[in-house]
């Protein structure tokens, strides 16, 4: 009788949402892969880290679906989405069941490969570099499976808002008025050149144009999205080429890449101090332009 009634609860929930620009669901992940170095072999980020950073989303009104392979992590999630029942959703899977796990190995062997440039933990570690990859596959299997049938898609890192942990107020995320439904939302955090840079610079060089802590779009723009990337960050394996989510984006966009390999989904940038939010840092603006306390 309980589950009836959460669903029930559940679908007048995302029916009210509908037209609106609340009308979004964020999937986020967490693969547990230890400890790792972040930056520099001296700064150590801890799993821990990441469970103080996830009760941010405790305080998130939108629907929120959690991909993991720890069962701790899952619980910890699901007391902190205590008071929003409704719309939480937890999946717990085995990270080799994604592909973007799957190619581990092959990602291991380049990075071992002798003078292949080693950047903390992008191209140090390969679990994290798949992890990196995994957040476009978690967020198809989320639309495919229709969890919550919501007008907007997006992916979110867990300690994307960290600097309001303690904040202790509730919110939403919104699809801002500007969206272009036909792309993926991105925060542009460096104005880089897409001309004259090749795919080897920019994964060899650690060089960034967009943030991977945000996508933004429509469930089938998203599922297209995911798809161009995968082909993307195959090819590039092939090339014994590879690195973090954010390098493989970059060189994806480039014009030399786009001539050799069109792009179905384009990219809308949103670029830092086109608009005032809350946070000062870049590589979050976008999430604080939709970020609305009101």
């Amino acid at each position: 009788m309980y589950n009836v009634i959460l669903q029930d609860a559940t679908q007048d929930f995302i029916r009210s949402l509908a037209g609106t620009n609340k009308s979004l669901t964020i999937v986020t992940g967490y693969f547990n892969i230890g400890n790792f170095p972040k930056g520099s072999v001296a700064n150590v980020r801890t799993p821990q880290k990441y469970q103080d950073w996830l009760r941010v989303l405790g305080r998130v009104k939108n629907p929120v679906i959690l991909y993991t392979d720890s069962q701790p992590f899952a619980a910890l999630f699901r007391d902190i989405r205590n008071n929003y029942t409704h719309s939480t959703k937890v999946v717990v899977i085995e990270r080799n069941t994604l592909w973007s796990f799957q190619i581990m190995p092959q990602i291991a062997k380049i990075y071992s490969a002798p003078g292949y440039p080693k950047h903390y933990p992008n191209t140090y570690i390969p679990a994290y570099t798949s992890l990196t990859h995994s957040k476009l596959p978690v967020v198809v299997d989320a639309i495919e499976h229709s969890y919550f049938s919501t007008d907007y898609y997006c992916w979110l890192d867990v300690g994307y808002f960290r600097e309001i942990v303690t904040r202790n107020k509730t919110f939403w995320l919104e699809v801002p008025s500007d969206f272009d439904s036909t792309k993926v939302g991105v925060t542009r955090v460096y104005n880089s050149k897409l001309s004259d840079i090749r795919a080897k610079t920019i994964i060899y060089g650690n060089l960034n144009w967009i943030g991977g802590g945000l996508f933004l779009g429509k469930p089938d723009v998203l599922v297209r999205f995911g798809k161009q990337y995968k082909s993307a960050v195959m090819r590039y394996l092939n090339e014994s080429l590879m690195n973090v989510e954010q390098h493989i984006l970059y060189s994806m966009f480039t014009t030399e890449e786009r001539k050799k390999h069109p792009i179905d989904i384009d990219v809308q940038l949103y670029i830092p101090g086109t608009k005032t939010v809350m946070s000062r840092d870049p590589w979050f603006y976008l999430g604080y332009v939709m970020y609305d306390e009101t």
